[in-house]
């Protein structure tokens, strides 16, 4: 499945780039960034373990998660309404501050402390948004509108990826073959949502050639 879960993304990536090249950098709301940065770390990761397949080197996303918390804080603030967004700026800020206390922070191995922020931050953000978009309805549809897509994806995976990181020292001494089963099930997970993605893209797509009409 890890194979399949990268082909996904590298589509997801192309697709992104292809808007790019058709309308802007901004027409995508930056997702292009994500992406790009997302394969290059795995990409990265996967030239390591070539290098050395009992390396237990994860530095990289260290980095990936601050990486992601900044990305999406930006993503979502400029879908918030101004309220809202003061409230959003002070819960990355805690979480940023969060990330940063921690001693090992520049280390070597993930703490999990460290990589359960992600999801949380994720989730918060993403029922805020669900929030914004119940309370203030527009005429359109929900389903049309990429971000309904993109916040899907991410409460999916993360949801996933705490019942995946938080009992997974416990499984490992209980029931060491549905940790197994779990760390396969992280990249079907990882392929939905890159295809939530790439459905979020078409959708940014179809709204940037009706502004361009």
């Amino acid at each position: 499945m890890i194979y399949v879960y990268e082909i996904i993304l590298l589509i997801a990536l192309l697709k992104s780039i292809v808007l790019v090249r058709k309308f802007s950098l901004s027409s995508q709301n930056y997702l292009f960034v994500y992406l790009l940065v997302t394969f290059l770390v795995e990409l990265f990761s996967w030239i390591i373990l070539l290098i050395d397949k009992d390396s237990k080197f994860s530095f990289q996303y260290i980095i990936y998660c601050m990486f992601c918390i900044l990305f999406f804080w930006f993503y979502y603030s400029r879908q918030f309404h101004k309220k809202l967004k003061k409230k959003v700026n002070l819960l990355s800020v805690v979480l940023i501050i969060y990330v940063l206390a921690f001693p090992n922070f520049l280390g070597e191995n993930l703490d999990s402390k460290l990589v359960i922020a992600l999801p949380i931050f994720y989730i918060l953000y993403t029922m805020l948004w669900f929030y914004q978009k119940i309370a203030f309805p527009s005429k359109d549809k929900i389903t049309d509108d990429p971000n309904f897509w993109i916040s899907t994806a991410l409460l999916l995976w993360s949801c996933f990826f705490i019942f995946r990181v938080i009992p997974r020292y416990f499984f490992d001494t209980t029931d060491k073959d549905f940790l197994i089963l779990l760390r396969e099930l992280v990249y079907i997970v990882n392929s939905i949502m890159y295809i939530l993605f790439f459905y979020a893209l078409l959708k940014y797509e179809t709204i940037a050639k009706n502004l361009n009409k």
